[in-house]
Parts: C-alpha cells; sequence; structure tokens
C-alpha cells in the first residue's frame, strides 16, 4: 500500500495479473470511457453483420508506440426480437479516416492518485466512440480478437460483452502503425452503451533491435 493505494494483492498473481500489475505500478496503463457516467453513447453502426469500416469505438497506435489491449467492457441497452454482435478487431495499420468523438479521459493513468499528476502521458491517438458516426478505411490483416453475438427474442433488458486478458482472451502485443478497433452492431436501431477500456503502452525497445 503507497499512498492510499494497493498496487500489489497478497494472493499468488498468474502471469498475465503479474505482468499488468506490473505495467500499471509503472504508470504504463491508460483508462478509458464514455464521457459521462451514468449517460450511454450510440454505437452507430446497425445491421446483422460487422461492417468493418463503422466501428464503435478505437484508438490509433502510432509508429514507435507498442500496445497491449487489457480489457473493453460495455453494458448495452438493447431490445427485444433484436440480434447485437460484438467484436474486437486489429488492423496493421493506422485506418482512421473521420468522424467520432473524442474519448475526454484519454491521458487518464491507472495509477489513481490526488493531484493532476500523471506518471505518463498517453502514446495513443484517435482515440474516439461513435456518438458521431466513425469512418474507417479498409482493414489491412485484420486479426479478430473475440467476437459474441447475443440473439433476441430472449436477450432483454441489457447485455454485457466484454474482452479481457485476464479472464483468457487472447493477448497481443500491437506494434504501431496499427489500429484497435471494437464494433458493436444491433440489428435494426444502433445501440446505445456505457463502455470502458484500458490497455499497456511498453517500451518498444524492449521487444526490438
Amino acid at each position: 500500500m503507497a499512498n492510499g493505494i494497493a498496487l500489489a494483492g497478497d494472493k499468488q498473481e498468474s502471469g498475465r495479473e503479474a505482468l499488468v500489475n506490473q505495467w500499471t505500478s509503472e504508470g504504463r496503463v491508460f483508462i478509458a470511457n464514455n464521457p459521462v457516467i451514468g449517460q450511454p453513447e450510440t454505437m452507430s453502426a446497425t445491421g446483422t453483420a460487422i461492417d468493418l469500416t463503422k466501428p464503435s469505438i478505437r484508438f490509433t497506435i502510432p509508429a514507435g508506440v507498442l500496445v497491449v489491449p487489457i480489457h473493453v467492457a460495455l453494458s448495452v441497452v438493447t431490445v427485444a426480437a433484436k440480434d447485437d454482435i460484438f467484436a474486437v478487431i486489429v488492423s496493421e495499420t493506422d485506418s482512421y479516416t473521420s468522424g467520432g468523438d473524442a474519448v475526454a479521459t484519454l491521458v487518464n493513468n491507472a495509477v489513481v492518485q490526488g493531484d493532476a499528476g500523471a506518471l505518463r502521458s498517453t502514446g495513443v491517438t484517435n482515440l474516439h466512440y461513435s456518438d458521431t458516426a466513425i469512418v474507417e478505411a479498409g482493414m489491412t490483416n485484420p486479426r479478430l480478437l473475440k467476437i459474441q453475438e447475443f440473439q433476441g427474442p430472449t436477450v432483454v433488458g441489457t447485455v454485457n460483452p466484454e474482452y479481457n486478458i485476464l479472464k483468457g482472451d487472447p493477448m497481443v502485443y500491437i506494434v504501431g502503425p496499427a489500429s484497435f478497433i471494437v464494433h458493436h452492431v444491433q440489428e435494426t436501431t444502433a445501440a446505445e452503451a456505457e463502455f470502458s477500456l484500458s490497455w499497456a503502452e511498453l517500451n518498444i525497445n524492449d521487444f526490438t533491435n
């Protein structure tokens, strides 16, 4: 415990938990969420399939930046008799074209501090959500990290899709330039969702010659 912040638990950590704890204590983990907690934002795409050019949340990993996505969680207001699809994708290029609303919490480090300082500032760019529609260029060698489908009419109320490397989802190291893309598609009406996501930014010199 340091300055009221627990940096490590007493229980034995798994390999991934230990890595994430180390990255967090070094100030390398960042957190972002919808701008007003309790106010869902529009995930603009609709349909019965993923359109790679219309993401719900996205950010760019610039050249020289190395990122490990840790989690993405959505709480989606849904409607009976609708199908929802959630997908997390990585592209090998910066595919951002235009649109989206910037996420104001971009620079928030995961070490919570009582003053205005931050251990580090994030290197990712174009972190947007789709209350204003995002336009993405074509993907280059896209990797599908996770996909979930929620089908009506039995799905009523909310659905809570999640990608989380601490819960067994694929763990990837992304060297920029690249894009991290999240889709949530609802069949006929754009879904409304609250969201949170976290990622680690590592020293690229530790991984390249």
